[in-house]
């Protein structure tokens, strides 16, 4: 072979060596160019979504997990207080999943973060998923299961749901009264009106018992309310009853009680149906309308 056509051959093997490294250069930085594209839509603090899962990283943890898991919680509540991001979802479900993984005991962990997704997030199913986790984990605590129940009623407006976690926290005997008085007034938000009476006699009973005089006075604002509005819901369902099978209103509500159509309710020695407080139920025949003349007139003390 000719020096001539071996230069020739030098000269094409060079220029695709450098072809070739153009080639790879224009092809990495239109790589790191898309990375870069990438990352500017990831959270600002995706750093911390790059950390193990807690299982992992308590094991890496030579024995000091729950320093690890304090640490973390730290870090969380700095990161997220000035870096609010719209994937702050993501990154609050991974960072607490991680520390409660770390130490299942950290009560305020489950509690802070349940407030972040519940107000910054506004997400407040994401906020029980997490303070059920805390339950599950924590069975003596009574506040993991009202922190729930508070978000079950505001929140989520689901009294069902508010009723379960604060009969859960109020079964708890060093809850404080309050959990309880809730508990009642979820079961009447639900309309069983007759179950909240009892719940809410055997609130005053136990209240007079330990000396509590806030919940004296509150039991005894919500017990008559809470009869009032029973009774006269029985006595509009009797009238109506009375309507169909007579073609009239009845005459008097006396009439009713002695037709055994208001058994369930009190009544004076006249035969009329009462309140909670002694005072007969007020009838006007020509609208067939019930009224309590006790209505609002006690102060609202819930």
């Amino acid at each position: 072979m000719s020096r001539r056509s071996r230069g020739q051959r030098g000269g094409a093997s060079v220029l695709a060596l450098w072809l070739a490294i153009a080639g790879c250069a224009a092809v990495w930085i239109g790589a790191q160019r898309a990375t870069d594209r990438v990352r500017n839509t990831w959270p600002e603090a995706y750093p911390l979504l790059l950390l193990p899962n807690g299982r992992y990283l308590a094991a890496a943890s030579l024995g000091f997990r729950i320093i690890l898991a304090d640490t973390i919680y730290l870090w969380s509540i700095q990161y997220y207080g000035h870096r609010r991001t719209p994937e702050g979802r993501l990154y609050l479900q991974h960072i607490y999943s991680t520390i409660s993984d770390l130490d299942p005991l950290f009560i305020e962990s489950y509690m802070t973060g349940a407030l972040w997704m519940a107000s910054d997030m506004s997400d407040p199913a994401m906020a029980i998923e997490l303070l059920d986790l805390g339950i599950e984990r924590n069975p003596d605590s009574w506040i993991l299961p009202w922190d729930a129940g508070w978000y079950s009623y505001i929140a989520l407006v689901d009294y069902a749901a508010a009723e379960r976690y604060f009969a859960m926290a109020s079964a708890h005997t060093d809850a404080p009264a309050w959990v309880a008085r809730l508990q009642a007034h979820m079961v009447s938000e639900q309309g069983d009106l007759r179950t909240a009476i009892v719940m809410w006699e055997e609130i005053l009973v136990e209240a007079e018992a330990k000396g509590d005089e806030m919940s004296v006075a509150i039991a005894g604002r919500r017990i008559p309310d809470l009869y009032s509005r029973y009774a006269i819901g029985e006595i509009e369902g009797a009238i109506e009853r009375f309507e169909a099978a007579q073609g009239r209103s009845p005459d008097s509500l006396a009439l009713l009680v002695r037709l055994g159509m208001l058994d369930d309710l009190f009544a004076d020695e006249e035969g009329r149906p009462i309140n909670w407080v002694g005072d007969p139920f007020i009838y006007d025949p020509s609208t067939a309308t019930v009224t309590d003349p006790a209505a609002g007139s006690a102060p609202d003390l819930r």
